[in-house]
């Protein structure tokens, strides 16, 4: 019904057809259609009909009855076997009895046969409240015979002298038959409220936890667990791969006996959204039931569940509520595939970005140096007898500036490669922070020669675990922005200190500063502040970042 888009509920109550009509009034439903009842004449008579109830109290709900057509004898799953019998209940009936029996023989010489007869029906209420119907009818039973037996003339015989007696045993059986059914149903009906209650904690436990988690794995060993704490027994998820085939992704507890019969099912059960397997009419043979995990887009996976105690599912509010927990769990992986192909989406945008930016930057960097070295070299190819010495000189010094500028925006753009997919091996070695700062100084000798260089590295520095060529490289950067962005002549101070375990490197020059807030921003890859420099990408700080990070230190602007 429900794959036909009917709602399925299951009501509970005092009486059937009470709860069927006031459910139906408070859904505004309007025709009620009910089965034709097998029941005999004399059985409807004495037991009542559930359709005569609802046709005497419809009011103006329609009621059809029909019949339907006789089916072929369903398949019975093999696992069902009759209930067994309780018989540490009917054992509890008999010990009742025979202790009510004992105390109205000490009560009997001092009050009458009506006192007795209270103290069996206090009984019968005793055993009501914990044994089922049929050890409680037995208790009633037994309670008017050992009354007759041994209470009431001619003792310890079931004869009777005064046939009033015969009405006081009668009234007596019905009065604790009545009883015995009143307590049982308010038992059944109490046991029944904290089922459902646990039902929905478990429900909304699992919902509260999946609504927390996000990665798939995570959420497959959420559900299963909470599952697992209703229907104990080996649980497993079956997921599709790229190809349609399901296969096993998460058990629960440890492993679940999974063959090519079972995955057979559950391919079954994904292909056509259906369930089968144990406990219902489509290859039942298997060991587990299987049930379709559909979300809004259709099946994403298949539930299996074995349950140790065979009953486990049987009424059809266990299998509903397993049928939510598949549910809910269907909407999470869901949720998590979404959420997993938004990421990608992201890191699609985010990739098509920086290489719209990186082609933005690196064309018109390209451009500018080889605009200069074709211009430069064009004039000594076709003027070059013409050219003066001085001239000649010049042109041959804009070329080399430009192809040294061509060199680090290339070594540039390749290190921050390596450094985003990990292709650089970092080796630390113990060195001395001095040596590391002579080699960035003496590599940039040519562009500091005109600005006052302050070094403050303490004589007790210690020794540092560092990659000397990565720090060097990390150095150079910072000192070209710093020779980009500041005055010419203007003083670049270097100073170190030790404090908390760790040596603090800080490089200070007397540029303009950054703007409020791109204190951060300048470690972005093709982040360029707003103040006027040379030429560049915005990749140096960035690669200074990267390298800092590798070391598991921090950089600050």
């Amino acid at each position: 019904a429900e794959q036909l888009g009917a709602e399925t509920v299951t009501l509970s109550g005092a009486t059937m057809s009470e709860e069927i009509l006031a459910y139906a009034r408070a859904r505004n439903v309007s025709k009620v259609v009910v089965g034709k009842p097998g029941r005999s004449l004399w059985r409807r008579i004495v037991l009542g009909s559930i359709v005569d109830a609802l046709v005497r109290e419809s009011g103006e709900i329609d009621i059809y009855v029909v019949s339907g057509e006789r089916e072929a004898e369903p398949v019975k799953p093999a696992w069902v076997r009759p209930r067994p019998a309780d018989w540490p209940a009917y054992g509890l009936a008999l010990g009742v009895v025979g202790l009510c029996t004992a105390i109205a023989w000490v009560m009997f010489p001092h009050v009458g046969l009506s006192n007795l007869i209270m103290v069996y029906l206090l009984g019968v209420v005793g055993v009501a409240t914990r044994a089922g119907r049929a050890p409680t009818a037995l208790a009633s039973v037994l309670s008017v015979a050992a009354f007759d037996f041994f209470f009431v003339p001619p003792f310890l015989s079931f004869a009777v002298s005064d046939s009033e007696h015969l009405i006081t045993f009668a009234v007596m059986l019905v009065v604790a038959l009545v009883i015995s059914g009143l307590t049982v149903r308010i038992r059944v009906q109490a046991d029944s409220a904290r089922q459902r209650e646990r039902r929905i904690a478990a429900l909304y436990a699992m919902g509260r936890e999946l609504a927390t988690t996000r990665d798939v794995e995570s959420l497959l060993e959420t559900a299963l667990r909470h599952i697992g704490e209703v229907f104990p027994g080996p649980l497993v998820v079956l997921l599709p791969d790229d190809t349609g085939r399901v296969a096993t992704r998460r058990t629960y507890p440890l492993v679940f006996p999974m063959d090519a019969n079972e995955l057979a099912v559950a391919q079954w059960v994904y292909e056509h959204r259906q369930p089968a397997g144990r406990g219902t009419a489509t290859l039942p043979g298997a060991r587990a039931l299987y049930l379709p995990l559909i979300g809004s887009r259709g099946a994403v996976g298949v539930l299996g569940v074995s349950p140790v105690e065979p009953r486990a599912l049987e009424s059809p509010e266990q299998r509903h509520q397993l049928e939510t927990f598949a549910n809910q769990m269907a909407l999470a992986i869901e949720r998590a595939h979404f959420v997993e192909e938004a990421q990608r989406a992201q890191v699609r945008m985010e990739a098509e970005r920086l290489r719209s930016s990186l082609l933005s930057s690196v064309s018109h960097d390209l451009r500018t140096p080889l605009a200069t070295i074709t211009g430069a070299s064009s004039s000594l190819l076709e003027n070059g007898d013409q050219i003066d010495e001085g001239t000649r000189k010049e042109l041959l010094g804009s070329i080399h500036r430009e192809a040294e500028r061509l060199d680090r925006l290339v070594n540039n753009l390749l290190d921050m490669t390596r450094l985003e997919s990990g292709g650089v091996k970092i080796q630390k070695e113990w060195q001395p922070l001095e040596g590391v700062v002579g080699a960035a100084l003496k590599h940039l000798e040519s562009r500091l020669q005109d600005r006052p260089i302050q070094i403050d590295l303490p004589a007790d520095l210690p020794l540092v675990p560092i990659d000397a060529v990565l720090i060097e490289q990390l150095l150079i950067n910072i000192l070209e922005n710093a020779v980009k962005y500041t005055p010419s002549g203007s003083p670049i101070d270097i100073s170190a200190a030790l404090a908390a375990g760790a040596v603090t490197v800080e490089i200070a020059d007397r540029g303009p500063g950054f703007p409020s807030g791109d204190e951060e921003r300048v470690f972005d890859k093709f982040y360029r502040g707003s103040v006027a420099g040379g030429p560049g990408v915005g990749l140096g700080l960035a690669i200074c970042r990267a390298i800092v990070e590798v070391h598991g230190g921090e950089i600050s602007a």
